[in-house]
């Protein structure tokens, strides 16, 4: 007996194990789960940080740059050289120094050589040795702008553009996630649902199958009623094949948008009967601002505004000034070593007066960018309207779909119980029932599309309004 416990106790333990993993979801919980996964939400905020740096590195413009130089000389051969200079005297009456030339001793005036240049008494010759091996000059500089036309106001307004751009780009792509999440879990639901209608579409035929086969085993229908029967028995379990392969198919792609594995089962706990009447908002009460594609486009027209005060900036006068320690070292002349430390400041203006009209056709150039820009804006913001209201007709549309669709059941219900009651009498044929079965299995298919319908056409409404919020 304890083996026989042992035994079913092990096996119950490996069945667990060997038991699929499941994953009860919400549609709450999908969402959250899509958008901690998705690819494209990450790129979204890795460009928030790119835009954050780059608005960082903007604002450095305005302060001084630093930097650091240093060249070093080898030459292996020096520079020799011999200069023969002019002397000069110590002048008697004022004692400064004058040249010392070679005076006529009758009129007392300096004598001209055949080069025309005067002719001094004495010349020193000075042999002279430069050498640069090992020379070097070392240096810090510090550059500071004061004026650039208004260049990098422009840089530091368009990288806050950037950087709300950014943000608005990461709040559309939340949105398209979640849309698309919605559109998966919905489709899973209803998936599941029509799985369950063919199963028990096919129990209800085996039925069927059994009652014609008792009416054709007591004479009272023919063979070929039977046949009928079986051959919608055997359509039903294909219909039901199919239904499973789109489950199956539809929990792989909310896995895939959820970020699930594969093989993961998934519980779903929401349910399509508990549906709402709207009341969508007319299209004069939807403000477009609310959607992140109508701010991207107007970031767009503030971006074009920047390029053209850059445009203009590059032909307006620019100010700015340089200091900076250099020191020089390493160099020697006729054995002596020279060095030199000093403190250079360099003021710089400059002044663009004629370029051939490149300024001026620069500035149309984006002035024009900026009203395509504006133009856009315009045609985008009519197709957002036509979009929301089309969204908003639909929504009222899948309403009406399922209101209908709950009415064409209970009817088709009512058909097919009275169709089965009259087969089971003799007062209907096989045919009939057959038929009834069907319009009733279609009628149950259509509600559950329009079930599903209307919560996707939700979302999509929520979204052409700028009200699908996280």
């Amino acid at each position: 007996m304890k083996k026989i416990i042992a035994t079913t106790f092990l096996l119950f333990i490996f069945h667990g194990l060997k038991a699929p993993a499941q994953e009860v979801l919400t549609l709450e919980r999908s969402r959250q789960m899509a958008l901690s996964h998705n690819e494209d939400l990450r790129i979204a905020r890795m460009q928030i940080d790119k835009a954050q740096e780059e608005r960082a590195a903007a604002r450095t413009f305005r302060l001084p740059a630093f930097s650091a130089s240093g060249t070093g000389i080898y030459q292996d051969q020096d520079f020799d050289m011999e200069l023969i200079l002019p002397t000069q005297v110590p002048d008697p009456a004022t004692g400064e120094l004058v040249p010392n030339f070679m005076l006529h001793p009758v009129t007392g005036e300096p004598i001209i050589g055949p080069d025309g240049n005067p002719v001094f008494n004495m010349y020193a010759w000075l042999p002279l040795e430069v050498s640069l091996n090992g020379a070097y000059i070392v240096g810090l500089n510090m550059e500071q702008p004061l004026y650039t036309g208004g260049k990098i106001n422009a840089g530091n307004r368009m990288a806050d553009i950037g950087l709300n751009m950014a943000h608005d780009n990461l709040s559309l792509q939340r949105i398209n996630t979640i849309l698309a999440t919605d559109h998966a879990y919905w489709t899973f639901i209803s998936v599941t649902e029509q799985v369950k209608l063919a199963e028990q579409a096919l129990a209800m035929l085996e039925e069927f199958v059994q009652l014609a086969r008792n009416s054709y085993e007591v004479g009272l229908a023919s063979r070929n009623d039977l046949l009928k029967a079986q051959v919608e028995y055997n359509n039903a379990k294909l219909n039901l094949q199919k239904a499973r392969n789109g489950l199956e198919l539809s929990r792989m792609q909310l896995c895939r948008v959820t970020g699930l594995p594969f093989d993961m089962q998934i519980i779903a706990t929401d349910t399509l009967i508990d549906t709402s009447q709207p009341v969508p908002d007319a299209l004069e009460n939807i403000n477009l601002h609310y959607r992140p594609e109508y701010r991207l486009l107007e970031h767009n027209i503030r971006m074009s505004e920047q390029n053209i005060r850059m445009a203009r900036a590059e032909f307006l006068p620019t100010v700015g000034f340089q200091a900076g320690y250099t020191h020089i070292g390493g160099v020697e002349f006729s054995g002596t070593e020279f060095s030199n430390t000093s403190l250079n400041v360099i003021g710089s203006l400059k002044i663009p007066l004629f370029h051939w009209g490149q300024g001026v056709r620069k500035i149309r150039s984006a002035r024009i960018d900026m009203e395509m820009r504006e133009i856009e804006l315009e045609k985008n913001r009519q197709l957002m309207q036509l979009e929301a209201e089309q969204a908003r007709l639909n929504l009222l549309l899948a309403w009406e779909r399922i209101q209908m669709n709950e009415d064409a059941l209970e009817q088709a219900k009512e058909n097919l119980r009275m169709s089965r009651d009259n087969y089971e009498v003799g007062a209907e044929t096989i045919t009939d029932l057959l038929m009834a079965q069907t319009h009733w299995q279609q009628a149950y298919s259509e509600l559950i599309s329009a079930r599903t319908g209307f919560r996707i056409t939700e979302t999509e409404w929520l979204k052409a309004t700028g009200k699908l919020v996280e």
